[in-house]
């Protein structure tokens, strides 16, 4: 069956009757806007995508788990509110909360509160594949440095023996998404929420500030300017890190970003090896 077939037959089963389906953009689920006639509100579902190999789409692999993620973000108000689910296809029907929106300077404090809101909570998330906590992502650190692509494996060796120098594998570690790109951020006009918790796991709270601004494609300016002063004089590592592991993303998967990737992450990786 269509993977739309799919979605209105299930919403059917919810007493919703005929809908209108609109696909929006999803990076490795399929996510439709609903509109029904019985229900002024749209909502969204999210669909996993089975056809992707295994690994790429968490919803899809480990969907009791995505959903419990998500349950608890919407517990602590960083989440929309799910209407329903079903763990056995892998869909989530999620409260529409408004469009995606580019994150203004003015923005700042209420994301750091947001941010603050969830790695200062008690959640204990480890990942289902997860033999053991991996804080700083020294592991797949570990792995790039043997990488066949010499460029690859060059940073990823530079990275690691900082992290070693300046003890990034003892740093506590907090509950955080891990994924804060521009699509994952919802603006419903009075305030943002946050959406795609697949990732979510315990790491250092660094991880997600390094996440938005290097997806961002934010300078070291807008970087100081955002993220906490308590956090700043280990950022760079941390923005290298990550845009580090998004050019291997992309390197894997053959898209036309990689010149950009690239880019950024050498900018990072010269404000790191300087800063401190």
């Amino acid at each position: 069956m269509h993977v739309e077939q799919q979605v209105q037959t299930w919403l059917n089963q919810q007493g919703l009757g005929s809908c209108i389906l609109t696909p929006l953009t999803g990076y490795t689920n399929h996510v439709f806007r609903v509109e029904a006639a019985q229900d002024p509100k749209c909502s969204v579902i999210r669909i996993a995508n089975h056809e992707l190999a295994a690994g790429l789409c968490p919803l899809a692999q480990y969907p009791k788990h995505v959903i419990s993620l998500h349950q608890d973000a919407v517990e602590l108000d960083l989440a929309p509110e799910l209407l329903g689910f079903d763990d056995q296809m892998g869909l989530m029907w999620l409260a529409d909360v408004g469009e995606r929106r580019t994150i203004q300077r003015h923005d700042f404090a209420e994301i750091r509160t947001l941010l603050a809101r969830l790695h200062s909570s008690d959640l204990a998330w480890r990942s289902p594949e997860q033999t053991e906590l991996d804080g700083a992502n020294l592991l797949m650190l570990q792995r790039l440095a043997t990488s066949a692509d010499p460029k690859l494996s060059q940073i990823a060796q530079q990275l690691l023996k900082l992290a070693i120098h300046r003890g990034y594998a003892n740093y506590p570690i907090k509950p955080v998404h891990s994924d804060l790109n521009p699509g994952n951020w919802l603006h419903d006009g009075q305030r943002w929420w946050l959406i795609d918790w697949d990732y979510a796991r315990l790491m250092v709270a660094e991880w997600d500030y390094a996440s938005l601004i290097v997806e961002q494609a934010w300078d070291q300016t807008h970087a100081q300017a955002f993220a906490p002063t308590m956090l700043l004089c280990d950022l760079a590592w941390f923005c290298a890190c990550f845009a580090l592991l998004s050019w291997d993303w992309h390197v894997q998967r053959g898209t036309q970003e990689l010149a950009a990737k690239q880019a950024i992450t050498t900018y990072w990786l010269q404000r790191c090896e300087s800063g401190r």
